[in-house]
Parts: structure tokens; C-alpha cells; sequence
């Protein structure tokens, strides 16, 4: 059972939310967005659907990068200008997130891409805590902040490059540096 989550913190959903101070044992409601991802295995974010389930599995392969299995609970298809897309909601184990699924280069999504079919695929996560609401897919989870990763990119800064770990993020803005929020997920009551 998945009791940990790490995800970026955009900058922009930080200036969103108004630059709170953000501690260990704060509590946020987020949307994970795996953003787009590519049909078929190349690059760093991707999918494949298939008829067959799969056991659902979420694991961490890097910072803020999960490969995951799970099921389409929802997905809303758009077809503009022939170009087709799909915003899709998955529940991979103990985590429901949602992804952007991209076509294929003729301009369609993969055969399968909806709701009840199994998705396998990779991503790098974000938070989102201000949504647009530019589609109707996404399902907030609760986390509670554990520790924030940062890493710094500011030009000119001495630390540039330097991941630092800390049980707080001010209330600065950031413009360039990364930063990485670990949550532990709330449990869902039955």
C-alpha cells in the first residue's frame, strides 16, 4: 500500500495559491496530473491501453516519476480538427490521477484509450492545487506534506544545481528552482 507521494510544486500553482507558508504537517488537496503522454513506450512520459486488466501498481522510478498500471475510470475525448485527445482519470492502487493522452501520428489516440480499460504507462507528476478546470476530469487526493525537495536553479545563486531537503517551503516565489513535495496520502474512509 502506497503511503508516500512525491510531485512537483510548479511555480505558477505556487503564485496560484499566494505564496502560504507550507510546513511539515500541513495539509493540501491536489490533483496529480501526469500531464501528456506519448502513445507507446519512447520518451519519458508515455501510455499503452490493452482490453486485459492488470494488477494495478504505482511504483517510484525516479523523482517525482512513477510507472504505473491501473484502470481508465473516466476519460473525456476530444476530436479538433480531426486531431483527437483524451483527458482520462486513472486509479492505479491506492492513487487516482489524471493524464493528457496524446495521438498517435495520425492524428487519432490508440485503439482502447477510455473508460474500463487497463492503462500501463510512465510519468513525472504534478501537483495542481488551483486547477483551470479546462476539462472535467480530476479528483483531488489529501496529502499531508512530509518534506519538500528543492533544487536550485536561480542564476547566479552559489548553490546552483544543489538539491537541499527541508521541512518547510517560505512563502517566496520561485521562478527557476524545482521543487518537489513529499506527502503522505490520507486515507480513504469507507
Amino acid at each position: 500500500m502506497l503511503t508516500e507521494i512525491e510531485f512537483d510544486l510548479p511555480a505558477l500553482q505556487f503564485e496560484l495559491m499566494g505564496y502560504p507558508p507550507i510546513k511539515q504537517g500541513h495539509s493540501l488537496a491536489v490533483v496529480l496530473d501526469a500531464g501528456v503522454l506519448s502513445p507507446g513506450p519512447v520518451g519519458t512520459s508515455w501510455f499503452v491501453v490493452q482490453k486485459e486488466p492488470l494488477p494495478h501498481r504505482f511504483e517510484q522510478v525516479g523523482r517525482a516519476a512513477y510507472a504505473f498500471s491501473g484502470q481508465i475510470v473516466e476519460a473525456d475525448i476530444v476530436n479538433d480538427a480531426g486531431v483527437e485527445t483524451a483527458t482520462v482519470l486513472i486509479k492505479a492502487g491506492d492513487v487516482t490521477f489524471r493524464a493528457t493522452c496524446a495521438p498517435g501520428v495520425d492524428g487519432r489516440l490508440p485503439y482502447g484509450t477510455w473508460e474500463t480499460r487497463t492503462i500501463i504507462g510512465l510519468a513525472q507528476f504534478q501537483g495542481i492545487v488551483e486547477d483551470d478546470f479546462a476539462s472535467p476530469i480530476g479528483e483531488p487526493v489529501g496529502v499531508t506534506v512530509w518534506r519538500f525537495r528543492r533544487l536550485v536553479l536561480t542564476p547566479g545563486d552559489p548553490l546552483f544545481g544543489v538539491w537541499h531537503e527541508s521541512e518547510e517551503l517560505p512563502p517566496v516565489p520561485y521562478q527557476y528552482d524545482r521543487v518537489l513535495v513529499v506527502g503522505k496520502i490520507h486515507r480513504r474512509r469507507l
